[in-house]
């Protein structure tokens, strides 16, 4: 299965492992501004994470428009870490199951 990141700066990331996604991750914490607020996470299948300096995620499917996207807060960066390892496994089934918000 492919995946890939784009870092906070718009760099793509081929299928980073759970380092370099904690890195990523961390950058957004510290690098994170008006123009470049987020990291993403997409997976081969369509399936796409936007991570949010604040811990907010947006789920989303770029290949079915059908598909609202979806947004949940997360408490910790731990758990957006483990989010972001699901999905780039292909984990969608695990992923879909949060409490996801319309």
């Amino acid at each position: 299965m492919s995946y890939w990141m784009n870092d906070v700066m718009g760099a793509s990331i081929d299928e980073p492992n759970e380092t370099q996604i904690r890195e990523i991750v961390s950058s957004l914490q510290t690098l994170a501004d008006d123009e470049h607020p987020d990291v993403s996470l997409e997976h081969e299948s369509g399936w796409g994470l936007s991570i949010y300096v604040d811990g907010t995620l947006l789920w989303e499917n770029v290949e079915d428009s059908s598909i609202p996207p979806r947004e949940i807060t997360l408490d910790s960066w731990d758990e957006v870490i483990e989010v972001l390892l699901k999905l780039s496994r292909g984990d969608i089934d695990a992923v879909n199951q949060l409490d996801w918000q319309e």
